[in-house]
């Protein structure tokens, strides 16, 4: 799979994982819950209803689909291309990571399943 190019590849990611995580097979949303459980680094999308979080593994590949996804984490690849794309580069950050549970709280993840420590892009009214 080839890392993407531009913003608006990444965009379009964040867009089919989130189709995935709330209207996909069983099957999708199992592979995406999964991988919300694996990842450390998240792209944050703010919009003034909700946040969302999107895994950086998923959204630095070119034409992904959650079905075919390995659910391989490769962070060392994406977020470089990510952070080059994006002009910055993800920074812990205690008060998203409250976001981060309650986010987890909506889709049914049990905060124990998650990591402690956790990096962000943060994308506000996309």
């Amino acid at each position: 799979m080839e890392l993407v190019k531009d913003k608006e590849e990444i965009l379009d990611n964040v867009e089919l994982f989130l189709e995935g995580l709330e209207l996909g097979t069983e099957q999708e949303i199992k592979k995406s819950i999964q991988l919300i459980k694996k990842s450390t680094t998240f792209l944050v999308v703010i919009t003034d209803e909700v946040t969302f979080f999107v895994p950086s593994t998923f959204i630095g590949f070119q034409e992904n689909n959650i079905s075919n996804f390995s659910g391989k984490l490769m962070e060392n690849q994406t977020n470089t291309v990510i952070s080059q794309l994006l002009g910055s580069t993800p920074k812990i950050d205690k008060t998203l990571d409250e976001l981060f549970l309650d986010f987890c709280d909506e889709v049914e993840i049990n905060r124990s399943d998650v990591g402690i420590s956790r990096d962000y892009w943060i994308l506000k009214n996309i």
